[in-house]
């Protein structure tokens, strides 16, 4: 079972459930770390909470600001958050302020912290990742609304399975190129739309005449933007020649996996001779994809 699988359907179930309705964000917020807890335990075991709790208390945050369905209270709420968090560049700053300014209900807790760091980062363009003690700012990629994430969802365990097939392969073929591939599980139960695979820390170990550094492969967001790829604004839908009438063209997602993976691996492999500016010319000559993304993360 994916683990934001389960957040995702616990939260989505709090703010849509009958006896949450007269409550307010953060009581919700509350309800859904319980939920997420409940759910984790009866598909999956023992709890970590020090993992789940801040998962959980992020992706209520990100849902609330994302919701292409807000409650009154919610609408409310993001508005007046939205409002004031823009105004300061600095997050330190913003959190003085919000904690003198609200002062009577404010307190040192997750839930208030989540509320502080996803409104900051959603107006500046960042999200928020978190780990087992820390939480820290990165770059905001497109968001999965949860109505698509729903329509995904039943197709989600074969379409990682396959995936995960199509990867193995391309383990292979690095290392017959002389790269060495790093896999290791890191404390974070990723996102929804990343299928499980940003579990993990990938990095590829150059052939040594390449003289670089050990490089990261985000194969967590190469899934997403396959399977789901950005749309013109901040939100994902599925990809339609990949899912055709709500069915999933296994062939499509094989080929469409192939070609994103094999881009990556083959401008490394031209990297490992030339320069990243020569690579990139000459994997876009071939055909290859190249993404603003994969070239910022290369240089």
């Amino acid at each position: 079972m994916i683990p934001a699988y389960l957040i995702r359907a616990g939260i989505d179930w709090v703010r849509h459930a009958e006896e949450f309705k007269a409550s307010n964000p953060y009581s919700r917020c509350e309800e859904s770390v319980k939920v997420c807890q409940r759910l984790w335990e009866e598909q999956v075991g023992n709890v970590d909470v020090t993992l789940l709790e801040p998962a959980s208390v992020v992706a209520y945050w990100a849902e609330f600001f994302h919701a292409l369905d807000p409650l009154a209270d919610e609408a409310e709420w993001r508005d007046g958050l939205l409002k004031w968090s823009r105004k300061y560049d600095s997050f330190d700053e913003w959190q003085d302020w919000f904690k003198q300014q609200y002062a009577s209900v404010y307190k040192d807790d997750l839930i208030w912290m989540g509320v502080l760091t996803t409104a900051w980062a959603h107006t500046h363009q960042y999200e928020v990742l978190y780990s087992d003690d820390s939480w820290e700012f990165r770059p905001a990629t497109s968001y999965l609304p949860t109505g698509e994430f729903w329509r995904l969802e039943p197709h989600i365990d074969m379409i990682a399975e396959v995936i995960n097939e199509v990867w193995l392969e391309e383990i292979k073929a690095y290392e017959d190129l002389g790269f060495h591939i790093e896999e290791s599980r890191i404390e974070y139960l990723g996102k929804a739309e990343c299928l499980g695979f940003d579990t993990k820390r990938i990095c590829a170990v150059w052939p040594p005449r390449a003289r670089r550094d050990r490089e990261v492969i985000d194969l967590g967001e190469m899934v997403a933007d396959i399977v789901v790829p950005p749309g013109a604004d901040w939100y994902r839908a599925k990809d339609n020649v990949i899912f055709s009438h709500d069915y999933v063209d296994a062939t499509a997602l094989i080929n469409r996996a192939k070609y994103v993976f094999d881009s990556r691996r083959r401008l490394m492999e031209l990297m490992v001779d030339t320069d990243e500016d020569q690579a990139r010319i000459q994997a876009t000559a071939e055909g290859w994809l190249v993404t603003e993304m994969q070239a910022a993360a290369m240089a």
